[in-house]
């Protein structure tokens, strides 16, 4: 019994001087802070437009669309159109007899560099837009300088009888107007977009190579 006494004894020690060692340490930390701060993607569109209350036929309404890039990357811009015309009745009449009845006109459509080129559904501007800087801004030409009513509308004759000629009283009465739209409403929408002008080619298949290389 007595040769086990000083076993335990040094056991006890050990495992103090265990104890011990492990609350005595060094530490540190270091916090770092990584901002990323994107470029700035920002255009405007301005349309030029005042829309008539009493279109008459032959008569032209001027209309412009120009968009400008005032952020810091270099962004390149297409169009589009849609033509909607409805009657008094607020009946969609979209038909190509109807969508005859006006003319677009078009304007700073060419091979410049101030120019658009269609193709397909879509005009594109053929250039980039470059990045604002302190002093200038850089905006595209207007594809569309105005909207004519045709002056050859067609005009359409509804009539309705009562009585018979020759026996009393005989009456006919005869509407005439504007085939389908008389005090109709035609809506021309222009949908017009911008992408980031490196991955032009990405997004917008089938654009002209000249305006979105492929490299």
């Amino acid at each position: 019994m007595k040769n086990k006494k000083p076993i335990i004894a040094l056991v006890a020690l050990v495992a103090v001087g265990l104890v011990g060692a492990t609350i005595a340490y060094f530490t540190s930390e270091v916090t770092l802070d990584n901002v990323f701060t994107t470029a700035t993607y920002k255009t405007k569109t301005t349309e030029t437009f005042s829309s008539p209350t009493d279109w008459l036929p032959g008569t032209t309404t001027p209309k412009t669309v120009v968009t400008e890039n005032e952020g810091t990357i270099p962004v390149v811009v297409r169009a589009s159109m849609t033509e909607n015309w409805k009657d008094d009745q607020g009946q969609d009449v979209t038909v190509s007899d109807y969508r005859d009845y006006t003319t677009i006109n078009f304007t700073n459509i060419g091979t410049g560099t101030n120019e658009w080129t269609k193709v397909g559904d879509y005009y594109y501007f053929n250039r980039q837009l470059a990045a604002k800087t302190a002093t200038t801004t850089d905006a595209t030409t207007t594809f569309i300088e105005s909207v004519t009513l045709n002056a050859d509308v067609a005009s359409s004759q509804t009539c309705t009888e009562s009585g018979t000629i020759g026996q009393g009283t005989y009456t006919k009465t005869c509407t005439t107007g504007i085939t389908g739209i008389g005090k109709g409403t035609y809506t021309l929408t222009i949908t017009v977009e911008t992408v980031q002008a490196d991955k032009c080619a990405q997004a917008w298949t089938g654009a002209p190579t000249s305006i979105c290389p492929t490299n």
